[in-house]
């Protein structure tokens, strides 16, 4: 769960910066980074006003409305998209653009005539209310029939796909977990031809990727949405509306244990384990000491367990922090033995050295009140060269574990591990006896501070 290996390399960039740019020179620089964006805001919303509203691919989330706009090739500067999002509220409007491979920060557009379009994209989702289609799937399939549009045979209307568990993006790994379609649908025919996809994550729109995306409804949703939407349109506005439900998370590989290692830890000493966990909620805040305004509050975590491959290990999925999935194999939830993520970087970080063994010092079956015990973890660098880090820890008083949270059975004692890194580095974990589980609750070291405050446990 620690995001330091996330964290890091972020705080090294802004101190590098730092180093580089002081005084009135950071000023400068940022003064004339802030010019120079202006006037490619400018020249953008020139050339978007310059262009025709597709009205009637306008989408409505929560009380905005969006637009994408295509914008050809104009001089030297070549073709890319934009999006408008107009508050239905407020009637401001903000856009955005693709520059290269990445997309701006949403800007404010001023007031005369952002107003005048703001309205004239809330006025084309003004009848905007969601429904779903009754299934059995995992997966439930959304309309919104405020968007329908007809023309004999063909209609056209905003559906989507509202995921039961998370989904990666397939480039970037970004968590997402519904697809929105605007699909055209010919009633004469049954064929189905989709305009333009948008992904969400909550209540968050992703940016788009480089290319389009394709359409993510398969034939039997396909053939569900044609009876639905080529019926009589009063029919649509009596489905059900969507129902908030909790997101499974997405699936992924489950890091492997080289067997010489599974065999050394499958002999450590374990706990009386009465109970099981599948899935801890959290909120963290994380903040670095090196970079004051590099700071995370109140941010949701969850934490989904799985037995492991032999006793005393727990599979962790970790979601929610920093926006990267990532699976642990952990021996009682405290020590990592082999990790997957979907950031590939760490995925390659992950790999530079090789866990061998485990050696443990003092009681860890007891867990008494008051001892200090103490482990070491070797490794083999990417060169061959064996290395060890060592922790040294401490285990406080027991106390009810539902202190901490209702629903938890038996005690529970807050367990310090420090390491000889240079870094500082000390962690907390909260022992629940009656599930022999170390839950990670304080992450400190001089690159930064992460505490987890625990919130619900199933």
């Amino acid at each position: 769960m620690s995001l330091l290996f996330r964290l890091a390399g972020a705080v090294l960039a802004v101190s590098l910066t730092g180093c580089a740019l002081q005084g009135n020179g950071m000023a400068e620089y940022h003064k004339r980074v802030a010019a120079e964006r202006q006037v490619q805001n400018q020249a953008m919303t020139a050339r978007l006003q310059a262009q025709p509203l597709p009205l009637d691919t306008t989408i409505k989330l929560g009380q905005t409305a969006v637009v994408t706009v295509n914008l050809p090739a104009e001089g030297a500067a070549p073709a890319t998209l934009a999006r408008l999002f107009a508050g239905c509220n407020s009637m401001k409007l903000a856009m955005e653009y693709r520059r290269a491979k990445d997309w701006t920060s949403p800007y404010a557009l001023p007031a005369d005539p952002a107003r005048n379009t703001a309205q004239q994209l809330c006025q084309a989702v003004r009848d905007s209310s969601w429904k779903q289609l009754a299934g059995d799937s995992e997966d439930t399939l959304l309309l919104d029939p405020g968007t329908l549009g007809t023309a004999n045979a063909r209609r056209a209307i905003w559906v989507g796909i509202d995921y039961g568990r998370t989904r990666l993006d397939e480039t970037a790994g970004t968590p997402y977990d519904r697809q929105l379609e605007r699909v055209e649908f010919d009633c004469a025919t049954h064929q189905t031809s989709i305009r333009l996809a948008y992904r969400l994550n909550g209540q968050t729109l992703l940016p788009p990727p480089t290319q389009p995306l394709d359409s993510a409804l398969d034939t039997e949703q396909r053939a569900r949405l044609t009876t639905a939407v080529c019926a009589s349109p009063a029919n649509l506005a009596q489905l059900a509306a969507p129902v908030l439900r909790e997101k499974l998370p997405p699936n992924m590989p489950t890091p492997e244990i080289p067997a010489p290692l599974l065999a050394q830890v499958n002999a450590l000493p374990q706990g009386q384990s009465t109970h099981t966990l599948s899935h801890l909620q959290f909120t963290y805040n994380a903040s670095s000491p090196m970079v004051p305004l590099a700071v995370i509050r109140n941010s949701p975590m969850d934490l989904y367990l799985q037995p492991g491959p032999a006793p005393g290990l727990w599979r962790q999925q970790a979601t929610g922090a920093l926006g990267s999935e990532r699976v642990t194999i952990r021996w009682r939830g405290l020590i990592e033995l082999a990790a997957t993520s979907s950031n590939p970087l760490a995925g390659k970080t992950d790999k530079q050295s090789v866990l061998t063994s485990i050696n443990l010092d003092g009681d860890w079956q007891a867990l008494k009140p008051g001892s200090a015990i103490a482990y070491s973890k070797n490794f083999t660098d990417s060169t061959g060269k064996p290395f060890v880090q060592k922790f040294a820890c401490s285990v406080g008083e027991s106390f009810a574990a539902t202190q901490k949270v209702a629903s938890l059975q038996g005690t529970a004692r807050s367990v310090t591990c420090s390491a000889n890194n240079g870094m500082n580095t000390s962690n907390v974990y909260l022992y629940l006896e009656a599930y022999d589980l170390f839950v990670e609750i304080a992450d400190t070291s001089m690159l930064m501070v992460q505490v987890n405050t625990l919130k619900a446990a199933q």
